[in-house]
């Protein structure tokens, strides 16, 4: 494996196990909490909102109050492997705490390109967003892991969705955006394996790579926390990328937080964690969606 390789390799930083461990342990976990999570947790799954098998998302906690807070889940993957049928982690401590989960999937690379799956994650959030209008829900936070952090800051730079949005009169429910160990700039993945089913263009690297964007200096995003997450024991990339893509939407998001996970936390069990109460960055989302609550 090249140096360049490793960079883009989180599974290589990890001080828990190695390589192939960690990924064979996620997996794992990842597996065992969601199907425990459907069989203890009342949920409505396969919600489709596209035509294809994996245009669907599984909402948790339908038996909650109608107007309960909600927690939107998109899974990473390099936007070519993993489901929603594996990202049930956040599901027993936020519906315990009276929040509905719902974990989005999206179709996978190669058979479609990354824009198409942008695409499909803003008609997903577009009709869960109508969901929590016509259940009265006050606040709407959006997660994403790894890939799908991308796939969530997508949102950020689409002027004609935001203002679809707002004159829908949906926007305003959506109070946070969290970024997890994410990649924004998707240039240096070329020369790397993971590029290979991407097929990406000149056009999709230039306007896909969210951290290199040009955008307006008028642009203001207001009332929306964008929190930029990392594990101190990710790659070295994922956690300057974060940092650096935190600095470029300050001036276009009137409330940005970068934060550095330390206690040796990793690319994976940065969501691994949202099974513990006392985890800083579940306190975080929880008072975000609850914002008058006392989270201990």
């Amino acid at each position: 494996m090249s140096e360049h390789e490793r960079l883009y390799t989180p599974s290589e930083w990890s001080k828990r196990y190695g390589p192939e461990e960690i990924c064979a342990r996620f997996f794992k976990f990842c597996e065992e909490v969601t199907t425990k999570a459907r069989e203890t947790v009342k949920c409505e799954l396969n919600v489709p909102y596209g035509p294809t098998e994996r245009t669907k998302y599984d909402i948790y906690g339908t038996d909650l109050p109608e107007d309960a807070p909600i927690f939107v889940f998109i899974h990473g993957g390099y936007w070519q492997e993993f489901s929603k049928d594996l990202a049930g982690f956040s599901v027993p401590l936020f519906v315990e705490n009276k929040i509905k989960v719902i974990t989005v999937g999206y179709d996978l690379c190669p058979n479609v390109k990354m824009g198409d799956i942008i695409a499909q994650i803003k008609s997903a959030v577009e009709q869960i967003l109508k969901y929590a209008a016509d259940s009265n829900s006050k606040h709407v936070c959006i997660a994403g892991h790894s890939a799908g952090a991308h796939l969530t800051a997508a949102l950020l730079h689409d002027d004609d969705w935001i203002d679809c949005m707002i004159q829908q009169g949906y926007f305003a429910l959506l109070k946070g955006l969290i970024l997890i160990g994410g990649l924004y700039n998707i240039k240096p993945l070329i020369g790397t394996s993971f590029a290979v089913p991407l097929k990406l263009t000149d056009e999709e690297i230039k306007t896909l790579s969210f951290s290199t964007l040009d955008e307006a200096k008028d642009r203001q995003i207001r009332g929306l926390k964008v929190i930029v997450t990392v594990g101190e024991c990710d790659s070295p990339v994922f956690i300057n990328e974060s940092r650096e893509y935190a600095q470029k939407i300050i001036p276009v998001v009137d409330n940005v937080e970068y934060l550095l996970l330390r206690d040796n936390i990793d690319h994976f069990d940065i969501v691994e964690k949202f099974l513990d109460p006392n985890y800083h960055l579940a306190k975080l989302i929880l008072q975000c969606l609850q914002p008058d609550a006392d989270i201990r």
